[in-house]
Formats: structure tokens, sequence, C-alpha cells
């Protein structure tokens, strides 16, 4: 199906599983469609993983960049709002679990999480791991492709996923930063620093290139993007870039050093060891099991 910028509702937002516990599926909003800035509330409880780069706020909260190194979270009835980040508009895997399950989950790391099922999430956004960010593609490719989808596998996975990335959210959100930073202003450098690492990821960018564009000094950049982060720019640049080359993993037709050249590694050899030691795969073997 291709999604265009007069696709209705029903196109954009797809279901692709639906159980009691579980409901997966695929957003596909293209910038300049009507329900690009504002989709309305959230209609249930659930987690996302984006696939391009877009800045979310949620009323009431900070602005965000929401790319493929992060987790989104909402409450049923969240309304939010969005703003262009990349060229196409807004893509993800969304994921959502009854309030139940999602409040026991999050009990694991905040107890008092358990009385409130209907609002379970008290951040609105996370850190997504390697791992984590590759089961749930798995499982996505795995509904999508599969006739009769095995139940037990997509739950389980589901609620393991959202039990190791919401304990990532919880790390970062209790963190304290230290004493020298400056909060508010400091959050906005990261945020401006992210944004120019999501558009352009594939380039050989430097440290100045990026600092000249948040109008920061190259040492304080790399001190609080990896204090607030826990990336240094170059880890986080590459995360982008390997988290891109899964999306063209599943086409079997596209040779692996073209992925590499494209996504701005040096060679096939430097782009197979450098997502072996993140996905603890191959690419090779990345591309049987999707």
């Amino acid at each position: 199906m291709t999604i265009t910028a007069e696709s209705p509702r029903h196109h954009i937002d797809v279901t692709v599983f639906a159980s009691p516990l579980v409901r997966v599926g695929r957003w596909r909003c293209p910038a300049e469609n009507p329900i690009f800035a504002d989709s309305g509330p959230i209609s249930e409880a659930l987690f996302a993983f984006p696939r391009e780069g877009v800045w979310i706020q949620h009323e009431g909260g900070e602005p965000f960049v929401a790319d493929a190194n992060t987790v989104t979270y909402y409450n049923e009835g969240q309304t939010y709002t969005r703003h262009k980040l990349g060229k196409w508009g807004d893509q993800c895997e969304w994921f959502a679990v009854s309030p139940d399950a999602i409040a026991e989950t999050l009990s694991a790391h905040e107890p008092a999480a358990i009385d409130r099922p209907a609002a379970p999430f008290r951040f609105t956004h996370g850190p997504s791991d390697p791992a984590s960010y590759l089961r749930q593609r798995l499982v996505f490719e795995h509904v999508l492709r599969e006739h009769d989808a095995d139940r037990l596998f997509v739950e389980e996975a589901v609620l393991s996923v959202l039990g190791d990335v919401t304990r990532l959210a919880y790390e970062r959100q209790d963190a304290k930063p230290r004493p020298r930073i400056r909060q508010r202003g400091d959050v906005d450098l990261v945020e401006a620093a992210r944004d120019v690492i999501a558009r352009n990821f594939k380039d050989n960018l430097s440290l100045a290139d990026i600092a000249r564009q948040v109008e920061s000094s190259v040492f304080h950049l790399a001190r609080i993007f990896k204090a607030r982060t826990g990336f240094t720019l170059h880890a986080y640049r590459n995360q982008l870039r390997l988290r891109a080359a899964l999306e063209r993993l599943a086409a079997p037709d596209v040779d692996l050093i073209d992925i590499a050249l494209d996504l701005g590694f040096s060679s096939h050899s430097h782009f197979t060891e450098t997502f072996r030691r993140s996905f603890g795969k191959t690419p090779s073997a990345v591309r049987e099991s999707l």
C-alpha cells in the first residue's frame, strides 16, 4: 500500500496483529497529510519505536526528538503534536498492551504503578537499546508476513520488550544530573544536536559541524550529550545508521555493500563488525531472521 498526503487515516494507522493482551500496528503519516501535526488523542496506552525522525510534544510537556534511538510512550487519551524533522514525515511501529499488564510490568521498577492502570506511563520517551529495537522489528516482521502469527511468541516478546525499555526509561529519568549542568538550556541543546544528527546521520559529520549548528562549544556539547543520552555523538549516529540498515535487510535483492556505503560506513567489513557488536548477529544472520 502506497501512503500519500491524501491517504485516509485507516491507511496510515494499520493494526497488523490483535489479541486480548497485545495489539501491534504501523503508523505511516506523510508530513503533508492533514493529521500529521495533530492526530487526536491516543485511544489506548501504547509504546512506539520510530523509524523516521520527528519532533513530538505531549500536551503540557517539552518537545523532544523521536528517532530510531528512542521509544515514545502514550497513556490513553494523551494529546500531542508533531513537527517535521525528516523529509517524509512520521513512521513507527506501535505496541498496545492491556492496562493491567502494563501496570504490572512497570511495578517491577515503580511499585506505585500497579495502582494507576488508567495512566501507567509517567514519562513521554526513553532510550531504545539495540537488543530491544531488533526484537520489536523481528516481532513486527513476523506478524506482518505470517498469515497465522504465533500468539504466544508475539505476546511474550512484546511484554519482554516493554519490561526492558521501561527499565531504561526509569533509569534515565532517575539519573541525577551533575551539579554543574544547566538543566533547561542543556536539554534544549541535546535535543537540537539530536535533530542535526537525525537529519544527517548518513553524512561524515565532524563534532565541530554539529557544535556550530547548535551554537555550542565542542567540549560542552560532547560532555552534555554523553551525560544526558548515555551515548557519545559518534555512537548515537552509528546507532541511527544501524537501525536504518535493518529496514533494508528485509529486501533480499539489496547488496550488503550497497547498504553499508549508502549509510556512511567506510567498507563492508566496517559495517558488518559494527552491526555485530551492536546486535550480536551479523547482517546476513539478521537478514535470514527477517
